[in-house]
């Protein structure tokens, strides 16, 4: 079910007897059982733990279906809420135990729900059949650079304060893509610029931490203005944080694999929007790209990554130290 779906069915109180919520993306588990359990018990005055039970862990079947089967007694709330994280029901190893839960989702009383929150899920399993035909599914996966913006932009208004486009971008490639890092993040931003002000790029500057790639993406601006004092700087100042070489020589790769292919696209005829939704990146994102590759052509950027490919050879194979490997290319590329 798409989430737009999943979440105006909640907001118009229509249920299903059971719910699957899994991927990588943990804060939308977290937040959509959230949402699940506000729109079961939106009455401020029910007590939810009375009629909530949270299984953690392989729980045996028996006790979740016993639990299930425990209606409601108190006249203040029509349903009984039923929450299993990571069960591994949905995963290889409790087969027996799944096939149980398969047969038993077709039955569950009418004033049950079941939330299930699943970090590995078996598409081929029986119980992932049937709760895809008796109940919900929502693949809770990470959300592209042009969504986290979005959401970003959405989280600074819900706290009373705005942010441009291109602000939004840079505190998501300055703090990672993690959503629950962005709202933390949010938090301290909104606090620090107080309510009913703009976020700029010098707030995210002034408190944000960032990420090993918003790291790399300054050193390879840098690189690309040809300030190589200043790429050199960002680049000691990642080993004396123990970042490896080896790990920024891969994400240098990748700045310089943005670049090259948003000149070649841009040869092609492709307008920025058009690059940005090829690439899955924010527009600003390839103007950017655009704007850092002016120093080079295309034909040296191949020589780049070429380069690239041939120092992490000779690294992995102990020709050349990491650290000397890494330098030589930000000296040969950044001059």
């Amino acid at each position: 079910m798409e989430q737009k779906k999943f979440l105006s069915d909640l907001k118009n109180g229509e249920f299903k007897s059971a719910y699957l919520l899994h991927g990588e993306e943990r804060f939308l588990v977290s937040h959509y059982a959230k949402s699940i359990e506000k729109a079961v018990f939106p009455e401020s005055g029910i007590n939810s733990d009375f009629y909530k039970d949270v299984f953690d862990g392989a729980i045996p079947v028996h006790d979740i279906i016993m639990a299930a089967e425990t209606l409601p007694f108190f006249s203040d709330c029509n349903y009984r809420l039923i929450y299993v994280r990571d069960s591994r029901l949905f995963a290889t190893g409790r087969k027996d135990d799944s096939e149980k839960m398969a047969d038993y989702l077709p039955n569950i009383p009418t004033q049950t729900i079941m939330v299930f929150a699943e970090s590995e899920v078996d598409r081929r399993s029986k119980l992932f059949k049937q709760i895809t035909k008796t109940g919900c599914v929502i693949d809770c996966e990470p959300p592209t650079p042009q969504n986290l913006a979005t959401w970003v932009a959405r989280l600074a208004k819900e706290k009373g304060n705005s942010i441009a486009p291109p602000v939004a971008g840079q505190l998501v490639r300055t703090v990672g893509a993690n959503m629950t890092c962005i709202a933390n993040e949010m938090a301290k931003l909104a606090a620090y610029c107080g309510e009913g002000t703009e976020i700029t790029k010098a707030d995210i500057e002034a408190i944000c931490t960032p990420t090993l790639e918003s790291r790399i993406f300054d050193l390879t601006k840098a690189m690309c203005a040809g300030r190589i004092s200043n790429a050199l700087g960002l680049y000691r100042d990642m080993l004396i944080l123990k970042e490896s070489p080896i790990m920024i020589l891969s994400m240098i790769v990748r700045q310089f694999r943005i670049i090259l292919l948003s000149m070649c696209a841009k040869q092609k005829g492709m307008t920025i929007l058009q690059t940005a939704k090829e690439l899955n990146l924010r527009d600003f994102m390839v103007s950017e790209a655009l704007d850092y590759g002016k120093r080079f052509t295309v034909e040296r950027l191949i020589d780049a990554l070429t380069d690239c490919l041939e120092t992490d050879v000779k690294m992995k194979t102990g020709l050349i130290s990491p650290e000397l490997g890494v330098e030589m290319l930000i000296v040969r590329y950044g001059s």
